[in-house]
């Protein structure tokens, strides 16, 4: 088991599930809820976040066969996604007149697509071959931003906008990086250019 792969898996899964672009969202649509209601909620979307992902890790590999895609043309398209997702997230303004209050949210909008997105849910489909090592990558990735959802409310309240926008702008850079070295790997399969993987 690769440690280094397991933590820069991690990392690129946090970069998709996006919690300092996503705090200001569930801050917002959850002001009206008390610290502890809220932590619920939060803990409630983020399980059911999980078991989204699972699904997705499990089940890719057998939808790659039933539909028949290979793994090389799944990345270029999960990489077009994620370079989309990636430039939103760098550009992204926020503001929270946008939001519509309504009821307390249910799975959606909180749960899918906010932390389990298409972008996430394509590249989970893409590690179905590395699945021992994307599970751990996939809880140490879904602890780590359920603790900064946990904290939303006492760390929006401390950061400000600016700060957060910052951040989801430095993810946002470094998914669109990612998101390139993933097209291109996988055009390399595709023509056999390059060492084999």
């Amino acid at each position: 088991m690769n440690f280094k792969i397991i933590l820069s898996t991690a990392l690129l899964f946090l970069m998709l599930m996006d919690p300092f672009g996503n705090l200001p969202v569930f801050v917002v649509m959850l002001k009206r809820n008390s610290v502890s209601e809220y932590r619920h909620i939060i803990f409630r979307e983020s399980v059911f976040a999980l078991a989204a992902m699972l699904i997705a890790l499990f089940a890719g590999g057998m939808l790659l066969k039933l539909l028949h895609l290979s793994e090389d043309k799944l990345g270029i398209a999960g990489g077009l996604i994620l370079f989309i997702i990636g430039l939103k997230m760098v550009f992204s303004s926020f503001s929270a007149a946008e939001i519509a209050e309504e009821k307390e949210p249910y799975i959606v909008p909180l749960a899918i697509p906010l932390i389990c997105g298409p972008g996430l849910i394509a590249m989970l489909v893409t590690q179905s071959a590395k699945i021992y090592e994307s599970i751990i990558a996939l809880l140490i990735a879904w602890m780590v931003q359920m603790l900064i959802l946990l904290g939303g409310k006492t760390i929006s309240a401390k950061l400000g906008k600016k700060p957060l926008d910052a951040l989801e702008s430095l993810m946002g850079l470094l998914l669109t990086v990612v998101s390139v070295s993933m097209i291109i790997d996988s055009i390399n399969q595709i023509y056999g250019i390059g060492p084999a993987k």
